[in-house]
C-alpha cells in the first residue's frame, strides 16, 4: 500500500505584498508629518534624501524658501505645510536631464 504525502502549497502575491508595504510606509510617514509642526534640518535631509550641503547649495538660499525658514537659537526650523508646498514647486522646476 502506497501512502500519498500531502504537501502544503503556499502562493505569494509579491505585487500585493509590495502594495501593502508601500501603503504602510506612506501611512507611517503621514502620521509623522501629522504630529509635527516643523521640520528640522535632519528631517529635511531625511524626507528629501539630500545631504545638508546639497540642500544648502540647491534651495536653502532660494528667496521663497528664505521666507518660510526660521532660525530658533542655533537650530533651523521649517513649517511642515509650507516646506512641503515649496519642495513640490521646486522639484517641478528642476530640469529633467
Amino acid at each position: 500500500m502506497q501512502t500519498e504525502k500531502q504537501l502544503i502549497n503556499i502562493e505569494i502575491d509579491h505585487d500585493q505584498i509590495e502594495t501593502i508595504i508601500l501603503e504602510n510606509i506612506q501611512q507611517h510617514l503621514s502620521n509623522i508629518d501629522n504630529n509635527k509642526l516643523f521640520y528640522t534640518m535632519e528631517d529635511l535631509q531625511e524626507i528629501t534624501g539630500m545631504s545638508k550641503g546639497f540642500i544648502e547649495i540647491r534651495f536653502f538660499h532660494d528667496p521663497r524658501f528664505e521666507k518660510i525658514r526660521r532660525k530658533v537659537g542655533r537650530k533651523w526650523l521649517f513649517p511642515v505645510s509650507q516646506t512641503r508646498s515649496f519642495l513640490n514647486e521646486w522639484i517641478n522646476e528642476q530640469p529633467n536631464d
